[in-house]
């Protein structure tokens, strides 16, 4: 698979958007291969993701692939990468623009992440320009793994500049870029200059928080953004006529590299007017405080504003940032700067907010956030890793020897109802007037997708987006409605309360019943309907007694779990499946062995504890509990990370009870 690679780092030119975080990134792609590292995210005119095809418009893009989010033990890799085409498909999200298999599983463009875009052979460079929202971000490493990353770069540093900081974290020698002529990966020099925008494969040897030259951290970091409160966080600064009230924030620099360096900050865009940032100091003979240089304030690239601040080689300073918030009304405001550590170090997305009002307001979610702005389909994957021992006394939780990735779907309707559901499909409503728009729908119930259309072309056609999940099956439907050929099992016929000829009747092949007990089932059809009504109550138990399936058991399961609980910050969803010892999912049941007819009942109780502080809106991140009862004697509980992303703001499921 021999493919050219030209990513030029364009030039990020920015757009300033309502919601005042979003930017503009434009690369070049050539034809073959690319490796590319989005620093943005791509978003309609409502903010919400992209999928591949409404970003990839271009007809000559052929395929995007990325790593999961949330990877396992597998390496995609073991000495190096080698050619392009022997990646771990297992391990990563593809899209490809012709799918006749039906095997796209990449739902949205994210920011942030690294993603190989093949271009069809003979294709003339052409520039792909993305925009969407932007970020504060530092790398999250996978240890003792190849990661494939890249960085916003300021300058054009050598590998061994940016990266000989890190010491043996992530060796230059383990360091692999695009091969534009041989479609290979290859090691890097040393003395190469690394381009922004480019993913890379970096070997990270241990844990490891690097993210250049320069290390940055401020309070709330995880967010993506530099808070701002109301004005009980104001101080004075300075005096007499220079006086200003301004609420004050701390940003760290750790400078690991060899020379000293100045950061600075570029105003890109911004909401509104009103906001502008000062650098601030101690006075050295009080407890007051010194106003210094105001940071850029006129939107636009190319006209950084030193933060005044040089910070010597080994060294960390501490830059305290004022806020003056000089607006009339209280509704937020957002900044966008480009926050540059030095010429041989990272830049990133600094997006700066603050409010007015003593209540906070936020774009992310928090604590008691109304159902409305959760409603919708949430999709991602919790990583298992650790479980209880069964060789311990105690069975304490222990770390994993690896982890396991497991997808997880909810949804969360108008009224904050939660479902776990094992598969959906998004498609649209048909409309015969191309004036006429369709809308969105998630399909749970496979029999309602022919009244449906496709969201997407295959082959001419328009199909449906399936998204399904392994790693749990939906429970066996219970109900006297779904199973009521129980009526007519003799050995569930002797539970109920219906009378003995009555029993006698029922149990007889139809073939073969007399007219009379056509007559006698025709004039008891009360007792029988009553008998239904038990059927919920009677069945787990009639199925644990019973030593093989019954000829009676339909086959029918439920399309959801109704979940305690609600989505969002600082909430907790809970959802138990059971598996009956006949279920089709039960891992001791073998059809087909005379020793196996059945299993345990087998109960999973999972928990999603989303953490209270959550930065980035229509993100969630906490933590997966589940406990297992039937496998053992004594409870196994998995434990683990959890991240969630809404893909869809549709509150109704078609085919849901």
């Amino acid at each position: 698979m021999k493919s050219v690679l030209k990513l030029l780092a364009g030039a990020l030119a920015l757009s300033g958007l309502a919601h005042g975080q979003s930017a503009t990134q434009s690369v070049t792609l050539s034809a073959g291969w690319n490796s590319v590292w989005l620093e943005v995210e791509p978003v309609d005119g409502g903010g919400n993701p992209l999928a591949p095809g409404a970003v990839f418009t271009n007809p000559a893009i052929q395929m995007a692939a990325s790593p999961k989010p949330l990877a396992g033990l597998a390496e995609f890799f073991s000495e190096d990468p080698g050619s392009i085409s022997t990646f771990n498909q297992d391990e990563w999200q593809q899209w490809k623009r012709v799918d006749p298999s039906g095997g796209n599983d990449l739902p949205v463009i994210e920011g942030n992440r690294a993603y190989l875009i093949q271009v069809a052979p003979g294709t003339a460079n052409f520039t792909l320009t993305l925009t969407g929202k932007a970020r504060f971000f530092r790398p999250t490493w996978n240890p003792d793994r190849y990661n494939l990353v890249g960085f916003g770069l300021q300058g054009t540093p050598t590998f061994d500049q940016f990266f000989g900081p890190s010491g043996a974290k992530h060796s230059v020698s383990k360091i692999f870029t695009l091969n534009s002529a041989t479609g290979n990966w290859q090691k890097v020099t040393g003395s190469a200059s690394m381009v922004s925008g480019r993913a890379y494969w970096v070997y990270c040897s241990g844990p490891s928080s690097y993210m250049g030259p320069v290390a940055v951290g401020f309070d709330g970091a995880g967010t993506g953004r530099l808070g701002f409160g109301g004005p009980s966080d104001a101080v004075s600064v300075g005096s007499g006529v220079d006086e200003l009230e301004l609420d004050l924030e701390e940003i760290v620099f750790t400078n690991l590299g060899t020379t000293s360096v100045s950061p600075e900050l570029d105003l890109i865009s911004r909401s509104d007017t009103g906001l502008a940032l000062h650098v601030v100091r101690p006075a050295a003979d009080s407890l007051s405080y010194l106003r210094g240089n105001q940071v850029d304030s006129s939107p636009g690239a190319g006209a950084s504003a030193s933060l005044g601040e040089t910070i010597a080689t080994q060294k960390t300073a501490t830059l305290s940032i004022g806020a003056l918030r000089s607006w009339p009304d209280d509704a937020p405001r957002t900044n966008l700067y480009r926050l540059s550590t030095s010429a041989t170090g990272a830049s990133f997305w600094l997006p700066v907010t603050a409010v007015r009002s003593e209540i906070q307001q936020t774009s992310g979610i928090v604590a008691g956030t109304p159902a409305s702005e959760v409603t919708g389909l949430w999709v991602g994957e919790v990583i298992a890793n650790s479980v209880t021992s069964i060789v311990e006394d105690g069975a304490p939780s222990r770390p994993s020897s690896g982890t396991a990735p497991l997808r997880v779907i909810l949804h969360s309707d108008a009224g904050g109802q939660v479902r776990l559901l094992s598969s959906v499909t998004l498609m649209q409503t048909k409309s015969a007037d191309p004036e006429v728009p369709t809308e969105r729908v998630l399909v749970v119930d496979p029999a309602r997708i022919p009244f449906f259309e496709g969201i997407k072309e295959r082959n001419g056609k328009k199909v449906g987006v399936r998204l399904d999940s392994i790693a749990y099956d939906m429970p066996r439907k219970l109900d006297g409605e779904s199973q009521q050929n129980l009526i007519y099992d003799p050995k569930f016929l002797l539970l109920t309360n219906l009378s003995t000829s009555l029993q006698t009747a029922l149990a007889k092949d139809p073939s073969i019943r007399s007219a009379a007990d056509n007559t006698l089932i025709a004039n008891s059809s009360s007792a029988i309907n009553s008998a239904k009504s038990t059927i919920p109550t009677l069945l787990p138990g009639y199925l644990n007694s019973s030593s093989i399936r019954p000829s009676k058991l339909a086959e029918a399961y439920r399309l959801s779990i109704d979940a305690s609980g609600s989505v969002g910050a600082g909430q907790t969803v809970t959802a138990t499946v059971n598996l009956d010892p006949f279920h089709r999912s039960n891992p001791f049941r073998h059809a087909y062995h005379q020793n196996l007819p059945k299993g345990p009942d087998v109960n999973r109780t999972m928990s999603f504890t989303f953490a209270a502080e959550q930065g980035v809106a229509d993100r969630l991140t906490g933590t997966f509990t589940e406990t297992i009862r039937g496998l053992i004697k004594s409870d196994i509980t998995l434990s683990g990370s959890l991240e969630l992303r809404r893909i869809s703001s549709v509150a109704t499921l078609e085919g849901a009870p």
